[in-house]
Formats: C-alpha cells, sequence, structure tokens
C-alpha cells in the first residue's frame, strides 16, 4: 500500500508545507518592526489601497483554504475509496442441460423451470447451458452454450409457449389465440414422433446426457432432470440404463418430481431409486413456486463440489481524490503566485 500510494505521501508533504509556510510568512511579517513613514496615513483612504490590501487578505485566506482542502482530498486519496463484491470463477466449468418432460401434466412446472433459469442467466459468467425437451420422443432446443442473449431469449419464449393448457383447449373451454397456439405447437414440435405414445422418460434422459461434448475437459456436468414418470409406451432403455449411463459420463442427476396423476407411489418409487442409485438428488415438490429454491441448492451444492471459494475483489476508485488534490495543488501554486 506504501509503495502504490508514495506519491500520495509527497503530495500530503507538499500541501502541509504549504500551509505552514503561509503560516510562518504571516508570522514572521507580524513580528517585524514597523517601518514609520512620515505623512503615510493618508494611504489608508486611498480606494486602490483599500482594494488591494483586502485583496491581499483574501487571497491569504484562499491560500489557507485550498490548502486544507488539499490535504483533506490527499486523506481521501489514502484512504483508497473502494468497493468489494464476490466472485466464484469456479463456475465458468460447469456445464448445464435442462432435460425436460412436455407431456400434458407438466406444463406447470415446466413453465417456471424455464422462467426461473430465464432469470438466472444475468448472473452467469461462462456456464454453458442447453436445453432438451421430449415427449414420445426428444428435440434438442439448443446445444451447449454459452451465447446467453440466445440461452435467455430460448428460455423465455419456451417459458411463455408452454404456458398452455392442451387438454383445456381440446375440450374447448380454454381459449387461445391462432399465435398462442401455433408457438406452442413449435415449441412442442419434434417431441411426438411416435403416435400414441407419450412421456417416454427413460429414453428422454439419455438423450440428454449425449448433449455434454469436452468430455476430455475437467468440467462440472449436470442434468436437472423434470418428469412425472408416468410412461405410456415402449421405451428403449429402462430407468435404470438411463441413469446408469448418466452416471458413467460422470454428469450429476438432479430430478425434480412434481406428484403423478395415475401412476401413484409406483412412479415416484421408481424414479427415487433410479436417481439415488446413481448419487442423483431427488426433489419431490406439487409446488412450482419450489422451483427457484430447488434450483438455487443445486448451484450451491455444485460449488462445493468444485471446491469454489468465494473471492473478494476489491476495485479502487482513486478519480475523484487524485483530481480534487490535483487541482488543491494548482489552486496553491496559481494563488501563490498572485500574491507575490
Amino acid at each position: 500500500m506504501v509503495m502504490i500510494f508514495w506519491w500520495v505521501t509527497a503530495l500530503l508533504l507538499v500541501a502541509a508545507l504549504t500551509v505552514w509556510g503561509i503560516t510562518f510568512w504571516h508570522r514572521r511579517a507580524m513580528r517585524r518592526s514597523p517601518v514609520l513613514v512620515a505623512n503615510s496615513r493618508y494611504l489608508e483612504r486611498i480606494p486602490s489601497y483599500v482594494r488591494a490590501r483586502r485583496t491581499a487578505r483574501v487571497l491569504r485566506a484562499a491560500q489557507v483554504g485550498v490548502a486544507v482542502l488539499a490535504v483533506l482530498s490527499a486523506s481521501v486519496l489514502s484512504g483508497r475509496i473502494a468497493t468489494e463484491r464476490l466472485a466464484t470463477p469456479e463456475f465458468s466449468s460447469r456445464d448445464i442441460v435442462l432435460c425436460l418432460d412436455v407431456s400434458g401434466s407438466m406444463y406447470e412446472y415446466d413453465t417456471e423451470i424455464l422462467a426461473t433459469f430465464a432469470a438466472l442467466v444475468d448472473d452467469f459468467e461462462g456456464e454453458r447451458v442447453a436445453l432438451s425437451i421430449f415427449n414420445s420422443t426428444s428435440r434438442t432446443v439448443f446445444p451447449l452454450t454459452n451465447d446467453y442473449d440466445l440461452i435467455q431469449r430460448e428460455l423465455e419464449n419456451g417459458a411463455e409457449a408452454i404456458d398452455f393448457d392442451e387438454f383445456g383447449y381440446r375440450l374447448g373451454n380454454r381459449e387461445y389465440s391462432e399465435d398462442k397456439v401455433r408457438q406452442y405447437v413449435e415449441f412442442v414440435e419434434g417431441t411426438r414422433g411416435i403416435a400414441d405414445e407419450a412421456s417416454i422418460v427413460p429414453d428422454g434422459l439419455a438423450s440428454c446426457a449425449q448433449l455434454f461434448d469436452q468430455a476430455e475437459e475437467d468440467r462440472s456436468r449436470s442434468i436437472i432432470f423434470a418428469t412425472d414418470n408416468e410412461v405410456n409406451g415402449e421405451p428403449i432403455f429402462s430407468l435404470e440404463e438411463a441413469t446408469e449411463r448418466v452416471s458413467s459420463r460422470d454428469i450429476d442427476l438432479y430430478t425434480f418430481y412434481p406428484g403423478a396423476y395415475e401412476c401413484g407411489p409406483q412412479c415416484f418409487e421408481e424414479l427415487q431409486t433410479a436417481t439415488e442409485d446413481q448419487d442423483g438428488e431427488l426433489y419431490e415438490s406439487s409446488d412450482p413456486e419450489a422451483i427457484p429454491s430447488i434450483i438455487g441448492q443445486i448451484q450451491k451444492t455444485q460449488a462445493e463440489v468444485l471446491g469454489a471459494t468465494p473471492t473478494v475483489l476489491r476495485t479502487d476508485h482513486p478519480a475523484f481524490g487524485f483530481v480534487l488534490t490535483f487541482l488543491s495543488l494548482v489552486g496553491i501554486l496559481v494563488l501563490g503566485w498572485r500574491s507575490r
């Protein structure tokens, strides 16, 4: 700190010597024996003399004031005004795949997950995110990328598109504009490739595991997997095979289970066993508002796994103090020259 701000010490010394010099000069002048000049009393009545003496007093007072200001501003500068913030650069080596079941029973939860992640994008610093959705077949909405403008746009569009009650629309008790219907259809396009089948959960998860690239790099890889596990069809993989496939690639699995409408406890137990057998974590909640806290917990857990230690970054802001000190010293020199 002393090495960095050695010049601040010099400025303080100059300002202090200036104040001392002004004071010393004034006191010395006062101690001198007065020189008697005959017939000089009339000078005090001459307007130009009165103005000159008043100007001299103002200049002396201004010199002292500016010198004091120089000392104060130099003190502020040497105090190193700064701001601090916490940074965790380890997060830049994290890949996250959002793997969402977009069958009709999951719309409400998918909307919340997408909207929550869209809000988190502003805080990302290097993380890569991908989005994959599935029903009877899978569709990659966008691959792993750190293009945050694209991520945020796609997540927000997806949250708006999936906020749709297909069952109510088909029954005619919910009305949507043509644009809204088209937006929904375009978003889920490619997830209904097999007729009379829906929510093929194991195949959807296995497909999400394929999105991770750069296998040779030391990165944190995670899947946030949201499903009610109500499978209606014949999957290629079993759920156990799919979770084993995820684990074999060193991918952390976070499963969100909102509850099942038809399957009952069996769906939950199967999902829980398959997730936890591979050291994954399962979150059970029927409240979509719980998703932000779940995602926050996932981020915290991943930070601990990565060994991320928040670092305090301090940024100095010397501009104000420096400019004020510089101007004060210039003012002292100008006033000294003027009062010669």
